[in-house]
């Protein structure tokens, strides 16, 4: 672990647990979302597991592990095009997440809440570490 998990609210063992969550969670989404856009349905998977890219880079950056323990679906080649720019999108999901849950999108996903609720929590965390000049990609 780094200087950047002394205030970061979750234990490595949470977090992996929140990580993999999320990957059930985006697999519960596309599930109810092929059954109403079938030809779509990697579009939608695609556009989900942007999510899981500020989540994969913590776990990078701040030491948790490899990158690959935690990547599951996700695209190396997305990941790292990320990493290009990632404050805008965290401002976008920090805005949106609480007002939208983006899990709940294609039928409700029970106790979701929860999850979106901490994904808000860590997307700040890693965007005030990247605004304070901590952590550079």
């Amino acid at each position: 672990m780094n200087e950047l998990t002394k205030d970061f609210p979750f234990s490595k063992d949470e977090y992996r647990n929140i990580i993999m969550t999320v990957e059930l969670l985006i697999m519960n989404v596309c599930k109810n979302a092929s059954k109403v856009y079938p030809t779509q349905i990697l579009q939608i998977q695609g556009g989900y597991q942007t999510l899981k890219y500020p989540l994969i880079a913590v776990w990078e950056y701040y030491g948790f592990g490899n990158k690959e323990e935690v990547m599951g679906m996700s695209s190396s080649m997305h990941y790292e095009s990320f990493k290009i720019d990632p404050e805008d999108l965290l401002v976008q999901y920090i805005d949106g997440i609480p007002r939208e849950n983006p899990f709940n999108a294609f039928g409700i996903i029970p106790n979701s809440e929860k999850v979106a609720e901490k994904l808000v929590r860590i997307y700040r965390h890693l965007l005030g570490s990247l605004r304070s000049g901590r952590l550079k990609f």
